[in-house]
């Protein structure tokens, strides 16, 4: 006879369903039992992990900011031109949002739970990005200018053709795009 899994192995569905919901609907847009339906958990099952729906939207947003931190440090990282490691970057942001919609969308959204989150000091994807930069302007590849407000701009980029593919101004997967976005990202840097 197959045990019944444990409640906390439902933690990740319970994450997973609720970045969905929260990308695309809002945090104020669902309640407690929209995550458990989605999760197919219920609302105690979801207690018992967190303490309300603002933990679990914190939490989903610290995985992904995370997630996007270690990804654009692990190019930061890399030895090669910043060029060759920019347009590996974007490229692998354009696979990640064809695959996973939802984390640039979630990450696009302003609400008090995600500027608490990011208060707190954490390394955040625009501090990444942000060295990055710097080191193609270290390495004269790139002319001075304001690092920071130069990642904002991606970013902003980026997180804005989440939203449009989402509402369909965009196609919904944009590998299609990806050496035109490639190409006019760069251009702001230069």
């Amino acid at each position: 006879m197959k045990k019944k899994p444990h409640a906390d192995s439902k933690k990740k569905d319970i994450l997973q369903a609720a970045m969905r919901l929260f990308a695309t609907k809002g945090i104020d847009g669902i309640s407690v039992k929209e995550i458990g339906d989605a999760a197919g958990v219920t609302d105690a099952a979801i207690y018992k992990h967190f303490k309300n729906k603002n933990e679990v939207a914190s939490e989903v947003f610290i995985q992904y900011c995370n997630s996007y931190t270690k990804m654009i440090d692990f190019y930061v990282s890399q030895s090669g031109t910043f060029h060759d490691r920019f347009d590996c970057l974007i490229d692998q942001l354009v696979e990640m949002h064809d695959e996973d919609h939802c984390g640039l969308l979630l990450l696009s959204q302003h609400h008090d739970v995600y500027q608490q989150v990011a208060q707190k000091n954490m390394r955040q994807p625009l501090d990444a990005l942000i060295d990055l930069i710097l080191q193609g302007i270290k390495s004269n590849e790139l002319p001075e200018q304001d690092a920071r407000l130069s990642a904002v701009l991606i970013i902003g980029a980026f997180t804005g053709l989440a939203v449009s593919s989402f509402q369909g101004e965009l196609p919904s997967q944009l590998e299609s795009l990806a050496s035109q976005i490639k190409k006019r990202l760069l251009a702001l840097l230069q």
